[in-house]
């Protein structure tokens, strides 16, 4: 690089050694053409180096510019459920251990919470303190079943004979902790033979923590120390006619305009 620019301004202007008439009497042939490109030739040189990094760094930022050349083909399917389009899984993918254990404990949670048998000593030893459903439930959560819900699934059972079998449709995280699970509940009643069918969504935060037992005998009831900290439940309609968000929206909105 220095030789390049010793090369061009290595030449410098002196004191003319021709003598100059109507036509040239003597020319020192060596300096003429030199001293008649000199600047010129220095010029071109600086204009053609700062061509050339003005053109580098354009087709630098071109190339960072440039979009995706490749195409991948993705498969979609209407989710119902919640009226958008969701991606088709593979069908086979790298799932967590500890995310098949929830999936697994949830699954077991919802049905000992909402099945009722014909058998009263079974539903009182399954939502009863101590029993698996306890153990796997914050105390928050478990006062909360008590006061709303076992109240009234008794007085059902034992007023109106009701037998309720429960279905797990699917489990979904959401996000780390926090899962939806969508069931189904079939209630069957004395001298109807077609059952009152619903789908509902319930929604768990869930941890895996250290659960103080009185003994140790009861750490069979939930090894693994998986607790409920959170449980909500929400109505999704009938397999006929479910209740979609979308729907709902349009309902909504037709009645603002009628209004």
């Amino acid at each position: 690089m220095l030789d390049l620019f010793n090369t061009v301004f290595k030449y410098k202007d002196k004191k003319s050694l021709d003598k100059l008439g109507l036509y040239p009497e003597a020319v020192h042939t060596k300096a003429m053409p030199e001293r008649r490109y000199l600047w010129t030739s220095r010029m071109l040189v600086i204009l053609a180096c700062l061509s050339i990094c003005l053109n580098m760094m354009l087709a630098s930022g071109i190339y960072v510019m440039l979009p995706q050349r490749a195409a991948e083909p993705m498969l979609f399917y209407h989710n119902h459920s919640f009226s958008q389009l969701d991606l088709v899984q593979r069908q086979e993918k790298p799932i967590a251990v500890i995310d098949l254990l929830n999936e697994a404990f949830i699954e077991e949670y919802v049905l000992m919470r909402h099945a009722i048998t014909s058998d009263y000593d079974e539903l009182i030893r399954r939502w009863g303190r101590g029993s698996k459903l306890f153990w796997m439930s914050s105390n928050k959560v478990y006062q909360d079943f008590v006061a709303n819900d076992i109240t009234n699934n008794i007085n059902q059972f034992k007023m109106r004979g009701l037998v309720r079998l429960a279905e797990i449709e699917w489990v979904r995280p959401m996000s780390r902790g926090f899962w939806q699970a969508q069931f189904i509940t079939m209630d069957y009643y004395p001298g109807e033979t077609i059952p009152i069918v619903n789908i509902w969504r319930a929604y768990l935060r869930t941890v895996m923590a250290p659960i103080p037992y009185e003994n140790k005998s009861l750490r069979e009831q939930n090894p693994f120390g998986f607790l409920v900290t959170n449980y909500s439940l929400s109505y999704v309609g009938t397999p006929d006619n479910p209740e979609s968000y979308l729907k709902t929206a349009q309902d909504v909105r037709f009645e603002q305009a009628a209004d």
